[in-house]
């Protein structure tokens, strides 16, 4: 069956249509001619691979990834990173057009390094064997390296004498020192050799959320701030476009501001903004994350921050907001119905929307146009190769 691509869709797929039916074509590009194989038919669209290229981009790359064609992970490895820019902003501008929000022209701020950037990963283990599932499936792929995470995660992971259980599922995180923490979950407790503790510098192995071995958060030190993570709460995963996203945040901040800041994990944000702000309130659902961040409000000797534990939405109904400016940092879900209620009731002046997901970016941005107008909006390529990309965003109200 032989198509036409017209476009990328907001994942980064090859759109065609057949008799009217759109089709999302994998690792298929903008005017390549390709014959496909459906793998998934629905009603209103169906999802196929490339069988055969008729006519191929001349910009088109060999991907990097030997599991390229089976993971899915890495939508973009088949063009040059500086095209793989051009593709992301091209999806996020005709996603703001189709939903009629007006930004002005922005850029896609690049990650340093382009690989190897990932300080933590998420992996399910099989058969003895580490991997991940393919996209939009449980259908596991076996891996021996993967390109986007931090070297010493990679080493790692290509040591299979580690991973002395058959199943289960296993979490790995770094740090700038190269120390590494992990989290396994499976029936029967694991082996880990003392030789390969100290060769990979493991400093704590949590098994089924129990210490077994050293300690159960990773240490990252972020500008002047020193954090404790848990190896199971979120922290952002590319610590260069993190960086450059903080000083961003910052920039619309002063000195006088008491700041909320909602979806606030272990305090990446909060912490830093005590320096910026003469008060932070951190609301957070994770238990851990909050816990970690008070002891880390503590260590760095910050007494101008405060957090608590509970969804966004129902913390609020309890504390009113009290301040001007909002900052949020929701997860892929976006925000919750009841929090942008409160954003379109409340007297807040800016709300500086961290955003992971577009697609749920612009879901509230239409809700909240009511009352806001963005007045500042940068992309920054976070999850590079990855159809992922995150966004700021400030809505001043109007």
């Amino acid at each position: 069956m032989e198509v036409k691509i017209e476009k990328l869709d907001y994942e980064g797929r090859g759109l065609a249509h057949i008799n009217g039916k759109v089709i999302f074509v994998k690792k298929a590009l903008p005017e390549e001619i390709v014959d496909i194989k459906i793998e998934k038919d629905q009603k209103k669209h169906s999802v196929a691979a490339v069988n055969e290229f008729i006519i191929k981009r001349n910009d088109r790359v060999l991907s990097f990834c030997p599991y390229s064609k089976k993971c899915g992970g890495c939508t973009f490895d088949i063009v040059s990173y500086e095209n793989s820019l051009k593709w992301k902003k091209e999806i996020l501008k005709d996603l703001f057009s189709k939903n009629n929000i007006l930004i002005n022209e922005f850029e896609i701020v690049p990650s340093r390094p382009v690989l190897g950037y990932r300080n933590k990963v998420n992996l399910h283990v099989k058969n003895s064997q580490v991997g991940y599932y393919e996209e939009e499936t449980h259908h596991f792929i076996p891996i021996q390296t993967c390109a986007l995470l931090n070297p010493a995660i990679d080493d790692l992971i290509k040591d299979f004498d580690l991973y002395s259980f058959k199943d289960g599922d296993l979490t790995i995180r770094t740090n700038e020192q190269q120390e590494l923490i992990l989290h396994i979950e499976s029936e029967k407790e694991p082996k880990i050799k003392e030789s390969l503790i100290e060769k990979y510098k493991i400093v704590g192995i949590c098994w089924n959320k129990k210490v077994v071995y050293g300690k159960k958060s990773l240490t990252e030190k972020r500008d002047s701030i020193e954090y404790q993570i848990p190896i199971t709460s979120f922290f952002q995963i590319n610590p260069y476009i993190s960086e450059i996203i903080a000083s961003d945040v910052f920039s619309f901040l002063k000195k006088e501001d008491t700041i909320f800041d909602l979806y606030s994990g272990v305090g990446f944000f909060s912490l830093r903004l005590s320096q910026y702000a003469s008060k932070v309130i951190g609301i957070e659902a994770d238990l851990q994350a909050v816990i970690a961040a008070k002891k880390n409000a503590l260590k760095n000797n910050i007494n101008n921050v405060s957090f608590h534990v509970g969804k966004v939405e129902d913390i609020l109904e309890k504390i009113p907001i009290s301040s001007k400016k909002v900052v949020v940092d929701p997860p892929r879900s976006g925000l919750h119905k009841k929090v942008i209620k409160t954003f379109l009731q409340e007297e807040i002046e800016t709300i500086t929307y961290i955003s992971c997901n577009p697609i749920t970016l612009v879901r509230d941005l239409n809700l909240l146009k009511e009352k806001y107008k963005i007045t500042f909006f940068r992309a920054y390529d976070m999850f590079s190769y990855t159809k992922h990309v995150e966004c700021v965003c400030v809505l001043n109200r109007q």
